[in-house]
């Protein structure tokens, strides 16, 4: 299937004029408006409105109105919340064809493999339903024996929602990243304020149209795509109970600034510059076969890949033979080709400046092993193949700094020591890995890497585990248990008898 037999279809619906506020498609305050280019075609495909302050306002004012309401979303049982969130989630699931091709359209995602990433929000959905019915959302706890004497002989603990949840999120996971928000959210009552990225704005009119046949009570989800204008007015507002960021280290250090000044929480989850340490008896032909998704899923664009490895110098030679053999193999090329594993970069901006730290390694000394240019036969789109470069040092900038992009770098250290402290040589502490056929000694190595998770012969992550990362990668808990808890809010209530 070629992007031409594909290009018209659901195309109708990439050109929107409304935002999705309290229940209804409202015509927007601002003028501005956002284009949509796809990035493996360069072509115009679509336009939505850009949010300005006033839209903003409406959207929080109608998710602050259905919060307040007496027989609003945050009175309902539990059980018809949990319903209405697993009817949501068939809903989106049945969506599959039509974001896969959004998908590859608006992001240059391949076709074959995004086909599974709609699966991913209607997962997180069941699984925040499940876990809301599992916890006691108002338990009853009498005084510890070893207290004091006091009036209080028992209190009850009530899990409440922190009401409005504003939720921002970057182009790479609109739906996935935005369900680790509003997830736990909606399990306890609380209503949503989506705001997608500028540069993947569509999904989220699918998403609202889900909410929609779901049956959402107006406003409870609320839906405007916004640049930067949107984003200050959505975090600074003063009825916005909780912030939940995935994006860049410095967005995120600037919504901490503003939500501070009002002692209101946040969840950011920001960059990464994760580590793959390679130990002396590593099985060479198991990594190499997950590099490919280890380091250059999505084209890079993902703050989870191990852009980093790290390997003793004994080992080097082999692994880089292994890395540079498995990095050819990936196809890069028209999102809707089935064969195609890598799509274009984001935009023209963003594949620029990858390649300026392309050529920032390469003026600090570090050399191509392989990739470092633009598939000579793709004249449109932002393509770039897969990079990995050798002879690097930890301090260079490609090394440091989170490059976004399919670029890997190779780092030789003399013994295990070397190899956890060149690990933890970074500002960011988001994920990791550690590769040995020896699981004992692996676990060892990684229990010393300062990071929020890490694998063992594996990459990935688990809903039910606990995703944050640790200094410039960001505060706060996504997934599991702790990151339900996150968007929660304790009251405690005493009882004299």
């Amino acid at each position: 299937m070629s992007t031409e037999q594909v290009f018209n279809k659901f195309l109708d619906s990439y050109t929107r004029s409304t935002f999705f506020i309290g229940g209804q498609w409202v015509k927007p305050h601002s003028s501005n408006s956002i284009e949509i280019i796809s990035p493996s075609t360069e072509k115009h495909i679509g336009r939505v409105p850009d949010a300005d302050t006033t839209d903003i306002n409406n959207a929080v004012s109608a998710a602050k109105s259905a919060y307040d309401q007496k027989d609003g979303w945050s009175s309902w049982s539990l059980k018809n919340r949990t319903e209405i969130m697993r009817k949501f989630a068939q809903i989106l699931e049945a969506k599959h064809e039509e974001l896969s091709v959004l998908y590859a359209h608006e992001l240059g995602r391949p076709f074959a493999s995004a086909y599974s990433r709609p699966s991913r929000p209607a997962e997180l959905l069941r699984y925040y339903a499940e876990l809301a019915e599992s916890i006691e959302l108002d338990q009853v706890r009498p005084i510890p024996a070893i207290q004091n004497p006091t009036s209080v002989k028992k209190s009850s603990i009530q899990l409440e929602s922190r009401g409005v949840t504003a939720v921002i999120v970057p182009y790479n996971g609109t739906l996935e990243m935005g369900m680790f928000k509003i997830g736990p959210t909606l399990a306890l009552g609380g209503t949503v304020v989506l705001k997608p990225s500028p540069q993947s704005p569509l999904e989220g009119y699918v998403f609202a149209e889900a909410a929609i046949e779901a049956g959402f009570p107006d406003g409870v989800i609320n839906v405007l795509p916004g640049s930067r204008e949107a984003g200050e007015a959505l975090v600074s507002h003063k009825d916005i109970g909780i912030v939940g960021f995935t994006g860049s280290t410095n967005t995120g250090k600037a919504i901490a600034k503003t939500c501070a000044e009002r002692f209101i929480p946040t969840v950011l989850e920001l960059g990464g510059k994760s580590a793959a340490v390679i130990l002396d008896d590593v099985d060479v032909s198991t990594f190499a076969k997950n590099l490919p998704y280890l380091g250059f899923t999505f084209t890079g664009q993902n703050c989870f890949i191990h852009s980093r490895v790290i390997v003793t110098k004994n080992r080097y030679q082999e692994l880089l033979d292994a890395m540079v053999d498995s990095a050819q193999s990936i196809i890069v090329g028209d999102p809707f080709d089935p064969q195609t594993h890598n799509g274009p970069l984001i935009s023209k901006e963003h594949r620029e400046k990858v390649e300026g730290y392309i050529q920032s390694g390469l003026q600090e000394g570090a050399k191509i092993a392989c990739g470092g240019d633009r598939p000579a036969e793709l004249k449109k789109g932002w393509y770039l193949n897969p990079t990995i470069f050798a002879g690097v040092k930890s301090k260079m900038r490609i090394s440091q700094e989170e490059i976004f992009g399919p670029v890997v770098s190779v780092i030789t250290v003399d013994n295990d020591e070397e190899a956890i402290n060149v690990a933890n040589d970074s500002e960011f502490g988001l994920a990791g890995s550690v590769w040995s056929k020896d699981e004992a000694h692996a676990r060892q190595v990684a229990d010393q890497i300062d990071t929020g998770s890490i694998g063992i012969n594996c990459f990935g992550f688990n809903t039910a585990a606990p995703f944050g990362g640790r200094r410039n990668s960001g505060i706060g808990t996504e997934l599991g248990i702790e990151g339900f808890m996150s968007y929660a809010k304790y009251k405690s209530t005493h009882y004299s008898h």
